[in-house]
């Protein structure tokens, strides 16, 4: 934990002054004190005020009892005072110090309390006077103190305030955690954030004190800024009617219950019959991820470690760890400023309603304190890395991851919105008739042998070429060569208005003409002289050649046949006959790239495939 900055900086020793005070004829007495050059009169007069906050007898039976209280400056700086109460000799032991080491001093006052009842005058002075002058230890440290003899000897360890309090170190936590329910620790801490009246009554001191001085760390890093009386003594009880916020625990010796509600506004816990009563319900303006937070880490049992303080550091954290977004800097001066409207406009829209609250015109004084001591801490260049920092700066990285996760799931969702909407208009601009042309054709291909390939359609089965699709509606159509070829007069030997099922298909010397009606021969003698016609049925698997009845020579061959390709298809197909060898040769439109001749031979079937500029 941070230190408080209403802390004394100032401190030059352990404690400031012990004192032993009698209660005489119900009147508070200093027997005896130490440093004896003490006279801070209205130091000491407040002592003698807490150390008896109500009048008491030796009869009363009662246990000794470790409690403190807090003493204010002008400077609004802490003075603690370390109590331990005996009844049956009714008197009481004090120590006075800037530091807020409650388990230590307890330790050394029940041990100084062993010296007063078994030990001489000389013993105490002598444990008073070591530990007074002993140089300030720090965190971690240990501090042995004695008499001069080297008797009563006692080692100490020094706190760490820096480190968030766990139950099993911090008296005043532990006290707090056995005292109050989960779901009373959460409206308490939602009216310390709104700051309202609180009151804890109970008659025990120490458990009075201490949830009292728990209740006011559970804000950390800010602290309770207004009227804080950990135990209010009789002389003092008219603060009860100060019309500001307050945080003050009233022993029932004090004012009895019912008329501490009689003050109306104000939220009481009674420690006693473990009661909350108030006239705000300030827990359902809490927001709802904060709220759901501390149910879960309170409802699972903090242990005995700091469970407890970091279930609400956490929430600190939701709630202000973002208030670096309130910051400016001045160009011309480069000092750091806070800016409200900016802070509350930079922040998650589920707290922006929250946050405005506290920070309205009279903005709540423990979240001002700790921006103000941020802003000097930064302007001076002086490094913040406490529990708080830490773990701000981890929420911050995990807003950012999810942040960018939720981008690329919104990201995500529009790009498949917009696929499934250009789906949508494609299928709709296509009639039930096309669509219905489109699917025969799709099982017609799938029938005769022809399987698209991504999307493009072989042109051979020995070698193969592709060519592109031209997806086009009859207003658009694009004119084949055999039908420019039609217009100019030329003649086509093949009749492109037959039903054949693939274009592509190709010719077989071998295949007989069963079923079909043989093309008309000329009667020249050579049989190449005739042109050929493409034969109405399905592609082959291969192509063999037809066998010669006599052996040809080479000198008979006549140039290529045009071959015109399909309709849509800007390709020229020639086929030369050869008993020796089957060559068909294909050009290929300008719109594809050249290439480089290339020649493969299929020895199984005598034919060749040349692909060629």
């Amino acid at each position: 934990m941070t230190t408080n900055s209403r802390l004394r900086q100032n401190a030059a020793t352990i404690f400031d002054v012990f004192c032993e005070v009698a209660n005489v004829d119900s009147e508070p007495v200093m027997l005896q004190k130490y440093p004896e050059d003490f006279c801070d009169e209205p130091t000491l007069k407040s002592i003698l005020q807490f150390a008896f906050p109500f009048r008491t007898n030796e009869d009363s039976g009662e246990a000794v009892q470790l409690f403190s209280f807090v003493l204010t400056d002008a400077q609004s700086l802490y003075t603690f005072g370390f109590c331990r109460s005996m009844p049956k000799t009714n008197s009481c032991i004090v120590i006075l110090s800037g530091f807020p080491w409650d388990g230590f001093f307890y330790k050394l006052l029940n041990h100084i309390s062993v010296v007063m009842l078994s030990g001489k005058q000389s013993d105490l002075e002598g444990i008073l006077t070591k530990a007074y002058h002993t140089d300030i230890p720090t965190a971690g440290e240990q501090l042995r103190v004695s008499t001069f003899e080297n008797t009563y000897l006692l080692e100490l360890t020094v706190p760490d305030i820096s480190s968030l309090p766990t139950l099993r170190d911090d008296k005043y936590m532990l006290e707090f955690y056995n005292a109050i329910t989960p779901a009373q620790m959460i409206a308490l801490y939602s009216s310390l954030l709104k700051e309202r009246r609180i009151i804890f009554t109970g008659r025990k001191l120490s458990q009075l004190s201490s949830c009292v001085q728990a209740a006011s760390t559970i804000l950390y890093p800010m602290f309770w800024q207004y009227l804080y009386i950990p135990v209010l003594p009789e002389t003092l009880v008219d603060m009860l009617q100060a019309p500001m916020p307050f945080l003050i625990g009233v022993p029932k010796q004090v004012v009895d219950t019912d008329k501490v509600r009689d003050l109306g506004d104000v939220m009481v816990i009674d420690l006693e019959h473990r009661t909350l009563k108030g006239t705000h319900d300030d827990t359902i303006h809490l927001p709802a991820n904060v709220l759901q937070q501390l149910k879960n880490d309170l409802k699972s049992g903090p242990g005995m470690g700091d469970g407890l303080s970091r279930a609400f550091l956490k929430a600190n954290v939701n709630l202000f760890g973002g208030y670096r977004l309130g910051f400016t800097r001045k160009e011309e001066t480069g000092v750091i400023t806070w800016d409200k409207a900016k802070f509350v406009a930079e922040q998650r829209p589920s707290l922006q309603n929250f946050l405005s609250s506290l920070v309205a015109e009279d903005g709540v004084q423990y979240l001002e304190r700790f921006i103000e001591e941020r802003i000097k801490a930064l302007n001076l260049g002086v490094p913040i890395n406490d529990a708080f920092e830490k773990a701000a700066n981890s929420l911050e990285i995990k807003l950012r991851a999810q942040t960018k996760d939720s981008a690329a799931d919104v990201l995500g969702a529009i790009k498949d919105k917009m696929s499934a909407i250009q789906i949508k208009d494609k299928i709709g601009k296509l009639n039930p008739r096309e669509l219905g042309k489109s699917a025969t054709r799709k099982v017609q291909l799938r029938k005769s042998g022809h399987e698209k390939l991504n999307g493009k359609m072989p042109l051979s089965f020995d070698n193969i070429q592709w060519t592109e699709e031209q997806v086009s509606n009859d207003s658009s159509r694009s004119v084949s060569p055999a039908e420019k070829a039609d217009e100019t007069g030329n003649i086509d030997l093949i009749d492109w208005t037959s039903d054949v099922m693939d274009p592509l298909e190709e010719f077989d010397p071998s295949t007989s003409y069963a079923g079909h009606t043989p093309p008309p021969i000329p009667s020249s003698s050579n049989p190449l002289d005739t042109p050929i016609a493409a034969p109405r049925r399905s592609i082959p698997t291969s192509v063999q050649p037809l066998a010669p009845a006599k052996p040809p020579s080479q000198d008979n061959y006549r140039p290529p046949i045009p071959f015109k390709g399909p309709v849509g298809q800007a390709a020229t197909m020639t086929m030369n006959y050869n008993p020796f060898k089957t060559q068909v040769t294909d050009s290929f439109p300008k719109k594809f790239p050249p290439s480089k001749p290339i020649a493969k031979t299929n020895p199984g079937s005598h034919s060749s495939w040349e692909k060629f500029d």
